[in-house]
């Protein structure tokens, strides 16, 4: 795709960068032969594995974060900025310039590959194991060390907080953008790892290069981290804070390292494992004793109560208990019972229904209730084809062909039955429900060129007229709303039926010059002007609208107090099948665009939350290679129904109210009446060791 080529062309550059400036960084001793690239494979494979694992885990890493994120919502990024104002601001608008971030934004990647990759490839390359021993595991650690930083602290891009100021990377090009939204989540600001980890680096080589042999290197790296110390900030991307969290987190990698460093290559040396598995071939007893006496010995120290042992023990606490609480924040479904393959589902309030699509078997309707995980059948069949559903709190309206049936659901009687089933001389377009300003119920409902409202029994309230070309149709409270295709832009209409007075908008899907501009340069044809609106939901105050602007559908947030209205999905990306509640909104959109539309990626999209409180948007989904569908709010949180590879289907729930389970409440407790004793005999332990300690030196005096 687009955006692998953009990462590989950074790569390749960073590679032949890192090999170009060889001749004048490594140490004077060092002869340059190509044998020596080959050779440092087989010499230190074990620590390019232990730094090349960290790419591993990011991918799965982020997903749990944007979980965390979406479950938890804890992040620290509004403290921050309370502290920092707008210092970042000040730097970006004093300097900006399309050349300065044109080159920036690829420094910003490329150069970050460059530094990271000839940190760890010149020790190696010249055989130096002193050095690369120290600095693999520098690297290693500053990872370790910025991890639950990223999981449970979670600081946002300046570009996405402060007012007026621009994410300039990310939004460079269409085919950036696209890159970084999928391997960067935008929430993993503090510590920043572009300075954390060559200043980690930088200490490194500062700490432990005795003979000077690296200091051109060093110099070199230094200037790079002052560079790059600029360019976060003027990107966009970084706080000064988050640099600072970088400094302190490279200093502790480093101080890991000095006190780990004999322990673990005492084991790990690639020199030892091969000396090792060559004795388990030649003599496999003798390996094996001397494999059990290695672990005896690593165990030895920990069979007397002693500091050492309390610490394991309160650090194995600690690991359990946030294992399990993640795990319980990012593993919130259940199975989607009695339904197959659902030709459709929606919900509201505390209620989810699904409608069974088998073409062998009669149509079955099933209503889950969210707070209890009940499932109930719903009556009222047979039905000729699949029907779809409209659902407002405790109202629901089962409908196809000719006929819609109404409900008031009551699972008292364990089958959910209609109350009123009404036969009609027309087609049924579309549909919804509502509530007057007299609080009767109402359904209204689209046949060609009228809108016919009507009461849950079948009879007439007032016909809305001269509804040509209607493109969606939605209704919330006493206000029906359908989207018009004319010719001449979106437009939306609203009817009042307690008044029966109509009014139209022009919904502007535009987004801004220079995304428009990109996305025209980039090959991606999109009018907004001339778009028509597919999808609409509404709530009391604010309508969310699905414009289809010819490459692609964007979701437009309208306010209908002070009339403002602004594009809450990526405009560069394929978005559709909003939800809109008081305060939430969520939406499906694609991973990352590809405008041919034949690469099977465009299957594949994500659930996405807009809460209006903040305003904030997270993606609820991690980019997985499943079908989302159906996204809606509901009491709990947000519920979508997701196709995975094997074609099962579930119902995947996220609760924003209460992500942890029972057992973990419980798990919890036991935490920290556990850790209480630990922490207090860890406390006498110290003292103790430490008055041993003073007690041994004096008489050795």
């Amino acid at each position: 795709m687009a955006q692998t080529g953009i990462y590989l062309t950074w790569v390749t550059a960073a590679i032949l960068c890192s090999v170009a400036l060889m001749p004048f960084l490594r140490p004077r001793f060092v002869k340059h032969s190509w044998s020596a690239y080959v050779d440092m494979f087989r010499r230190y494979w074990f620590h390019m594995l232990i730094v090349f694992s960290v790419y591993l885990w990011k991918d799965p890493l982020d997903q749990i974060d944007r979980a965390l994120m979406a479950s938890t919502r804890i992040e620290i990024t509004p403290y921050i900025y309370a502290i920092e104002g707008d210092v970042t601001l000040w730097v970006q608008s004093g300097f900006k310039s399309p050349i300065l971030t044109e080159a920036l934004t690829h420094f910003y990647v490329m150069g970050y590959m460059t530094a990271i990759f000839s940190a760890f490839i010149y020790p190696i390359y010249a055989d130096d194991r002193y050095m690369a021993d120290r600095v693999a595991l520098t690297m290693f650690y500053v990872y370790i060390l910025a991890l639950p930083f990223y999981l449970f602290l979670n600081v946002r891009v300046t570009g996405d907080v402060i007012p007026g100021m621009e994410t300039l990377a990310y939004d460079l090009t269409p085919e950036i953008r696209n890159w970084f939204v999928q391997i960067d989540p935008f929430t993993n600001g503090m510590p920043s790892l572009h300075i954390g980890m060559p200043f980690a680096i930088w200490l490194a080589f500062v700490k432990w290069d005795e003979d000077g042999r690296w200091h051109r290197f060093s110099m070199a790296l230094l200037a790079f981290i002052f560079l790059t110390a600029f360019s976060i900030v003027y990107l966009g991307i970084h706080w000064i804070s988050d640099m600072l969290g970088g400094l302190l987190v490279a200093h502790f990698a480093v101080l890991f390292a000095d006190k780990t460093r004999e322990s673990v290559w005492g084991v790990f040396d690639e020199r030892l494992i091969g000396r090792r598995f060559a004795l388990m071939i030649d003599n496999p007893r003798q390996a094996l004793r001397k494999i059990l006496k290695m672990i005896q010995k690593a165990v030895e120290p920990y069979r007397q109560a002693s500091r050492k042992q309390t610490s394991l023990a309160i650090v194995t606490v600690l690991f359990l208990t946030t294992t399990i609480l993640v795990y319980d924040a990012t593993h919130q479904s259940f199975p989607l019972e009695g339904v197959e393959v659902p030709s459709e589902a929606t919900g509201e309030g505390e209620w989810m229904i699904a409608i069974n699509d088998t073409a062998d078997e009669d149509t079955a309707i099933i209503a889950w209730n969210l707070s209890t995980s009940d499932s109930y059948e719903v009556g009222g069949a047979p039905w000729p084809s699949p029907p779809s559903v409209e659902i407002s709190g405790q109202k629901m309206v089962i409908y196809g062909g000719f006929r819609f049936d109404w409900f008031e659901i009551d699972p008292s009687f364990g089958i959910i039955s209609p109350e009123y089933r009404n036969d009609l001389p027309y087609r049924i377009d579309d549909l919804g429900i509502g509530t007057t300003q007299a609080g009767d119920s109402y359904v209204a409902l689209l046949n060609s060129s009228i809108i016919e409202v009507m009461s849950p029994s079948g009879s007439g309230i007032v016909s809305i007229e001269e509804v040509y070309n209607v493109t969606s149709l939605t209704v919330s409270g006493d206000s029906v709303f359908w989207g018009t295709d004319r010719g001449n832009g979106p437009e939306l209409n609203i009817f009042s039926v307690s008044t029966e007075t109509r009014q139209s908008y022009f919904v502007n899907a535009s987004s801004d010059k220079e995304t428009e501009m990109g996305l025209k340069d980039a090959g991606i044809e999109v009018d907004p002007m001339n778009g028509s609106i597919t999808e609409i939901s509404a709530d009391s105050t604010s309508i969310a609208v699905t414009v289809d602007v010819g490459a692609m559908r964007r979701i437009v947030l309208l306010d209908r107090v002070i009339g403002s209205s602004e594009i809450i999905s990526e405009p560069a990306w394929d978005a559709w099948s909003p939800h809109l509640t008081a305060e939430k909104l969520v939406y499906l959109q694609v991973t990352a665009f590809v405008p041919d539309g034949e690469s099977e990626t465009n299957r594949y999209n994500d659930v996405y939350l807009f809460d209006r409180s903040i305003p904030d948007t997270v993606r609820l989904t991690s980019g997985s290679e499943s079908i989302h569908e159906d996204p809606r709010v509901v009491s709990i949180g947000a519920a979508w129904l997701v196709t995975t590879g094997d074609d099962s289907t579930i119902l995947e729930i996220y609760d924003m109210e209460d992500p942890f389970e029972p057992y973990s409440r419980i798990l919890l407790q036991a935490a920290v009446v556990m850790l209480v004793p630990l922490l207090m005999v860890w406390t006498v332990q110290t003292a103790s060791e430490s008055r041993s300690n003073q007690v041994s030196e004096s008489l050795n005096i």
